[in-house]
């Protein structure tokens, strides 16, 4: 089961609903991440699980230009520390993909006001 995040920024920015992770049918070759086109002025999701995205070369749906996801892919191992995570979702055998409950830049006013936060479940 996915998740749906909010994302806002102190300046007003608020995104969409996004429908992160993936569902029940396709949560094996699908990770929903947000990110953040600065162009656009926007954020959206894309899946890191494509043949571009293991590649890292990921482009804006509206635009084409390139961007980055928010979050980060690292090895699947929770340790015991102070961070709090808005969303996680395994993405192959010993990784897994992390998005923190920190701040992150806005596209709209470009500070590191962005935060996410979890509004609910999809499937």
């Amino acid at each position: 089961m996915g998740s749906m995040l909010l994302s806002e920024c102190k300046c007003g920015f608020q995104s969409d609903s996004l429908s992160v992770g993936g569902g029940m049918m396709d949560f094996g070759s699908k990770c929903w991440t947000p990110f953040s086109c600065l162009q656009c002025k926007s954020v959206g999701t894309i899946n890191i699980l494509t043949k571009e995205g293991k590649k890292g070369r990921f482009r804006c749906p509206k635009c084409r230009k390139k961007v980055e996801y928010f979050g980060e892919v690292k090895e699947d191992i929770f340790e015991i520390d102070d961070i709090s995570y808005v969303f996680d979702w395994k993405v192959g055998e010993m990784k897994r993909y992390y998005l923190k409950d920190k701040s992150y830049q806005c596209p709209k006013c470009n500070s590191e006001d962005l935060k996410f936060q979890s509004v609910g479940n999809w499937d």
